[in-house]
């Protein structure tokens, strides 16, 4: 809880059951990650990475994802839904250029 790991590379990382609330990640990359069982409650993820990321029973609940990637992440259907209901997911990853909404299986942009 509240740390600061922005711009962070966290590539093939893993963390599981992981607390990682009110803390700010943005523009950290994950890619090719493990972030199961994870939350990221009241933390700032914009411009994040999760390309090819395992995010199962991982919450964003609270989080701020606007111009995050997605991009081929592995997202259960629950948390999926869940993520796709947060107002934050947005805009366009400034590095990879994808659509946040799009890269996270949400319907449109």
């Amino acid at each position: 809880t509240d740390t600061d790991a922005s711009k962070v590379k966290f590539v093939e990382s893993q963390f599981s059951k992981g607390y990682l609330h009110d803390s700010n990640f943005e523009g950290a990359d994950f890619t090719n990650g493990v972030i199961d069982r994870a939350s990221f409650k009241g933390s700032s993820l914009k411009g994040a990475i999760f390309g090819n990321a395992v995010l199962t029973g991982t919450s964003f609940e609270g989080s701020d994802v606007e111009n995050a990637d997605f991009t081929d992440a592995y997202i259960g259907s629950f948390d999926q839904k869940q993520l796709c209901r947060n107002p934050t997911l947005k805009g366009e990853n400034p590095t990879t250029g994808a659509d946040t909404k799009f890269s996270a299986g949400c319907s449109g942009p």
